[in-house]
């Protein structure tokens, strides 16, 4: 075997520790056992898990460079010849002139009896060495004789569990007078049923088993994320969907994950891009990759000695795809049961299959789809066909429908294969496993060659899609069955209402569900009252970027109307949800009477499902309105309600408005890292994302005080969102305009906000102006635009007169303070903003309560002068408390302007060799590897000033280069070493 060979195809990093993934205490074991003297190491595990290159790796190490190292292989052939992994390790034994250190004693010429490379440089062997006996006793002492006078020496055996005896008994022998400079490294596989190397080992001599198991999930992960040409850290969630996809097709395995990388590289799409010639495509290149070629010949090497029955029960395993008994196993390949049993047995043994349990299976997709592909095709079929008939027969369990459709599929039964398909996606809807139902339900529209068929299965698929990840595929296969089937009017009908919804809560834009449901109604109220009325309730849902609120009241009227027609619970339900959800997200009082009406007991798991929509939708929008603990009852009541169910679009929906609620309350506490998970977790989702991203960019801006990043988050969180219900457009423009603000740049605020403002007048949906109002009045006021302020407030104090939204009349209140800020009655103003502070407070939003504060000292400070320093440290305070480390330093700015200066424990000359808080924020930047524009913009500050700052940061902790900020230990306290 040629060493490091497996390293350099697999490894594409440069050795660290351990040189690979998730083999450091494994090479650190087998390390000390050859440090430790004569030793025997044995190295076990199953085939693929990396055993040689564990050995590699050990061996290739600097402290082990100078050591004579030989290596042999037990061939996987019944005939191999009797020493022939040790003859080939000792035929590349290095016989430089005066590389011994002493003469070689005449025992080792028997070596030369047995190894022809070495016969001519070895002493004549004993007269006794030409009896077969006699020299079979003499060897093992003449190859450790031979080997210790090389100094340290490693003899590798590899796959000892194939060795011929001739072999195992030099071995054994060789162990008893082990040389004092000699170790023997063998592998072995750990496949049950096979030899286990059983030696007893003399006293010095040391024995220690090395375990290789395979990669957990995270290793596979991080072997993935050092693969030349894998998504950047900045497309962190291609990343782990495909380092999930690796790991599920290869156990984990590391042969079998470099092979099926190295395939998708080399047949996958190629697509230039800055990550790479394959990156932009990698994932597709994985999942449309096959089996790989090393993969196959590995599998057909595995199996050539198999039998007739071992070889049967492989492709009978192979076509199930499903763990079952061995009796089942049996049937389907035609081997008698008594036979069955030794057929398995010898399928372990050659890992062809593992025994995980009872019952037997491949240890790994892709080896499960390399023995399909050695199966004819014909084969295959009466196969199929067989093993569905058998699974149709066996088992006391439900019938496993998903497996019995792919068989008769591959059978060439498609009717059978189409009505199990059906059946199957009706059982996982029927159980509220809404993800398998919508996958199913979409291949069997596919599936089907008849137009009935397919518009009644587009009729599940669009129900089910609602409450699914449903994906481009799932819209364009109902929205194909809507264009060319011609479904009759009532199931045209249907079919729509629930395209809209799936298109408004998932892959759409409002206006496109609008314009779905908008046409479902009259197909319904023909044929359909009680659909009709629940489309009506659909199309009542306001957005800002849906139609005018009041076309949104009239669709909820006349809703209203039908009510009393509509028998079938599961409308009822999602009626009664929608409804809720429309006068809450319209600041309606009739909202929480509405909201009771869910309270009710579900029948089915479709109730429940609507009920749990019906809560979490509630919570998002009186979260919006200001009543966070009614939110958070809200989102109880949700998870109450989920628990029985399988909604991943409900979960994330619950998620992400515990993420918003909890920025309203501020908790921040490791709410940056939340939202970062959550919005990978549901990148599939925009409305779902988008509102996980704007917590992400909001904590990244306020907490972190990372300008970059929040702008980009807060960008793309306005781009994803198809359906905002008033949070995410107007909190993202605000959030803008703020940095623009900052910077003293007014027109940009404008800017920033300008496109939210559209929105909110063309819906006149002003109970979701709060959000936004405030910053809006600052921006304009600073750009000369009182005006536009003027009519902008006037309009959201009429649009907000009669709801039921209390937030939105605190950002009133803030408002009018500002408009008389500008108007020059600062008197005024503080009145209004002591009101504001009140009512923020009163609806636990300590945030917003601390700007409002702030802008009341701002104002007071214009007044009073110094005197007023006090209210503005006090919500310094309040901002440190929150961990809004941003909001921090404008107020600091602030007091500066007026020549005060602030102090938080410390003077500010007592800071001496140590950093002081501005400095601790500009090293931390630095440690991130921000640039010196980065950090100005981040901080507020010159770059100039980030350059004197950076300076004095240096010069105290003793730094040459900004990279030594981090080496000589500065950490997040700021404190530093103060020099190295």
């Amino acid at each position: 075997m040629e060493r490091g060979s497996f390293a350099a195809e697999y490894d594409p990093r440069p050795a660290d520790e351990g040189g690979f993934v998730g083999r450091g205490e494994e090479a650190r074991r087998l390390r000390d056992v050859l440090r430790a003297g004569p030793a025997l190491a044995v190295v076990r595990g199953e085939a693929g898990a990396g055993l040689s290159r564990l050995v590699d790796e050990v061996l290739g190490a600097a402290e082990f460079a100078g050591w004579t190292q030989v290596r042999g292989a037990c061939p996987d052939t019944p005939d191999a010849a009797p020493l022939g992994p040790v003859v080939d390790a000792l035929a590349a034994l290095p016989h430089r002139p005066g590389l011994l250190r002493r003469p070689l004693p005449p025992v080792t010429g028997t070596v030369g009896l047995v190894v022809p490379e070495l016969a001519g440089l070895l002493p004549p062997p004993p007269a006794s060495a030409a009896d077969p006996e006699t020299r079979r006793g003499l060897l093992p002492r003449a190859v450790g004789t031979l080997l210790e006078a090389f100094g340290d020496a490693v003899l590798v055996l590899e796959d000892i569990h194939r060795a011929d005896p001739a072999t195992l008994g030099l071995l054994h022998r060789l162990l008893r007078a082990m040389p004092p400079r000699l170790r023997l490294v063998v592998t072995e596989d750990a496949a049950p049923g096979l030899p286990v190397l059983g030696v007893r080992v003399p006293g010095p001599t040391r024995l220690a088993e090395v375990r290789v198991r395979p990669w957990t999930p995270e290793e596979t992960e991080e072997f993935v994320r050092r693969w030349p040409g894998t998504p950047r850290p900045e497309r962190a969630e291609e990343r782990q969907e495909l380092a999930a996809l690796v790991h599920e097709l290869t156990g984990g395995l590391p042969g079998a994950a470099e092979a099926l990388l190295r395939a998708a590289e080399e047949t996958g799409p190629h697509t230039e891009g800055e990550d790479g010639p394959w990156a932009g495509s990698v994932l597709a290149a994985v999942r449309e990759a096959g089996v790989p070629a090393r993969v196959r010949r590995e599998m057909a090497r595995r199996c050539a000695p198999l039998g007739e029955d071992a070889w049967r029960i492989v492709e009978a395993a192979a076509v199930l795809d499903r763990a079952v008994p061995v009796g089942l196993l049996a049937e389907v390949a035609q081997v008698a049961p008594g036979r069955a049993e030794a057929a398995v047995d010898a399928c372990v043994r050659r890992s062809v299959l593992r025994a995980d349990g009872p019952h037997p299976v491949f240890r790994h997709p892709l080896d499960r789809r390399a023995a399909l592909a050695r199966v004819p095709g014909p084969r295959l079929a009466r196969l199929s066909l067989r093993a569905a008939r058998a699974l149709h027969r066996g088992g006391a369990g439900p019938l496993p429908l998903a497996d019995l459709a792919r068989l008769y599929r591959a059978a060439g039964r498609a009717r059978e294969g189409l009505r199990c398909l059906v059946a199957a996606a009706d059982r996982a809807a029927d159980g509220g496993d809404y993800t398998t139902a919508t996958r199913l339900y979409t291949q069997a529209v596919a599936d089907d060659p008849g137009a009935g068929g397919r518009i009644r299965t587009a009729a599940k698929l669009a129900r089910t899609a609602q409450l699914s990840r449903a994906g481009d595929q799932v819209v364009a296969a109902v929205r194909q069955v809507l264009d060319e089937d011609d479904p009759p009017p009532r199931l045209r009908g249907e079919i729509r209402l629930h395209l809209s919804v799936v298109l408004r809560n998932q892959s759409g834009g409002a206006l496109d569900s609008l314009d779905e449901v908008a046409r479902a109604i009259p197909d319904l109220e023909a044929s359909d009252p009680q659909t009709a009325a629940r489309a009506m309730a659909v199309a009542a849902i306001p957005s800002i970027k849906g139609w005018p609120v009041d076309r949104h009241r009239a669709w909820l009227d006349r809703a209203e109307t039908l009510a009393g027609r509509v028998t079938d619970p599961v409308a009822r339900a999602a009626i009664a949800a929608n409804r809720a959800t429309a006068l809450m997200l319209l600041g309606d009082p009739r909202a929480w009477a509405a909201a009771e009406a869910l309270a009710g007991p579900a029948g089915t798991a479709m109730e429940g499902a609507h009920h749990a929509r019906g809560w979490t939708n509630l919570a998002h929008a009186s979260s919006a309105l200001g009543y966070g603990v009614r939110a958070r009852a809200f989102l109880d009541r949700a998870a109450d309600g989920l628990a029985d169910t399988s909604s991943p679009y409900l979960e994330g929906l619950t998620q992400t408005a515990r993420l918003v609620l909890t920025w309203h309350e501020g908790g921040w506490r490791n709410l940056h890292a939340a939202a970062d998970r959550t919005t990978r977790l549901y990148q599939e989702i925009p409305d779902l994302r988008a509102e996980a991203m704007l917590v992400r960019g909001l904590t990244a801006l306020h907490v972190l005080g990372d300008v970059p990043r929040a702008r980009r988050d807060l960008a793309e969180a306005a781009r994803v969102t198809c359906y905002d219900t008033g949070v995410i457009l107007t909190a993202s423009a605000a959030a803008t305009a703020r940095i623009h603000l900052e910077a003293g740049r007014p027109g940009q605020a404008c800017e920033a906000v300008e496109e939210t403002l559209r929105q909110l007048e063309r819906t006149g949906g002003w109970v979701w102006a709060g959000e936004v109002l405030p910053t809006a009045v600052e921006a304009l006021r600073g750009s000369g635009r009182t005006a536009r302020a003027h009519r902008l407030v006037a309009d959201f104090a009429a649009g907000t007169a009669d709801r039921d939204a209390p937030a939105a009349r605190a950002a009133l209140t803030v408002c009018r303070a500002l408009l008389a800020e500008a108007e020059d009655r600062p008197e005024d103003a503080v009145g209004l903003l002591d009101e504001a502070e009140a009512r923020w407070r009163r609806l636990g939003r300590p945030f917003d309560a601390a700007r409002a504060a702030e802008a009341r000292g701002r104002c007071l400070l214009g007044l009073r002068g110094e005197a007023a320093a006090g209210g503005v440290q006090e919500v310094i305070e309040v901002y440190r408390e929150l961990g809004a480390r941003w909001d921090v330093a404008r107020c600091q700015r602030l007091l500066r302007r007026h020549d005060i200066v602030t102090t938080h424990r410390r003077g500010r000359l007592g800071y001496g060799d140590q950093l002081s808080p501005r400095e601790q924020e500009v090293a931390r930047l630095v440690v991130q590897g921000r640039a010196n524009r980065d950090i100005a913009e981040s901080l507020v500050l010159s770059t100039r000033t980030v350059e004197h700052h950076v300076a004095r940061i240096m010069r105290k902790l003793n730094a040459t280069s900004r990279t030594d900020i981090a080496l000589v230990g500065w950490d997040e306290a700021g404190a530093g070493t103060g020099g190295r």
